[in-house]
């Protein structure tokens, strides 16, 4: 966060050495707030001229994004409750180091990258998880390939997480999570959360 006070040639070092080191470890640690921003604050001191056209775009269609995750978001709220789940909604915001990794890895422009529209459903119990995706799949045809488990298959940083990829309303991709707050508070904070609920 202060890395501006630096001289350049020190902000380039710390900033390839966070993402070479530290943000691999946050991820290890399952620390997913930390990494996201370490990989933003590092990516912007490398690549600023990038991260500037990154940051345009995104800001460019936030308005429209948090329109449509909202109408999405009421939606499915409203089928949920109907069958007596309790579930908390929102937007997820794509970070800009890991937009930047998918234009670059994968060769992709910005406005091929699915998961720019993201919805995090939050529900009270695993039974919860697999009835949202159910009744998800029911409102949106999913996309082929995108739909992961990783509640019954765990990631190695102990991540869990439904993740889901839908032809959502007016047509477009929308990218969905389900998971329990248990589990929300694992991946936004780590092996710590998992800790303090033990």
């Amino acid at each position: 966060r202060t890395i501006s006070a630096m001289s350049k040639q020190k902000q380039l070092e710390k900033s390839r050495e966070t993402l070479d080191i530290y943000a691999p470890i946050a991820h290890r640690l399952g620390i997913h707030a930390i990494k996201w921003e370490l990989e933003d604050l590092a990516f912007q001191t490398l690549h600023p001229r990038k991260f500037t056209e990154i940051k345009g775009l995104v800001a460019q269609q936030r308005e429209e994004r948090e329109r449509y995750v909202n109408e999405a978001g009421e939606y499915v709220a409203s089928e949920l409750a109907e069958l007596g789940i309790h579930a908390d909604i929102s937007g997820r915001a794509k970070h800009f180091y890991s937009i930047y990794s998918k234009m670059t890895k994968k060769g992709r422009e910005f406005n091929e990258i699915y998961d720019l529209t993201a919805m995090r459903v939050i529900v009270d119990s695993v039974k919860d998880t697999y009835g949202a995706v159910g009744v998800i799949h029911s409102l949106w045809k999913p996309l082929p390939g995108r739909f992961k488990d990783f509640i019954a298959m765990p990631k190695f940083n102990m991540y869990q997480s439904l993740h889901t990829t839908v032809i959502g309303p007016e047509g477009r991709p929308l990218e969905i999570q389900i998971r329990t707050r248990e589990m929300h508070d694992l991946a936004e904070y780590g092996i710590a959360a998992h800790w303090m609920y033990k």
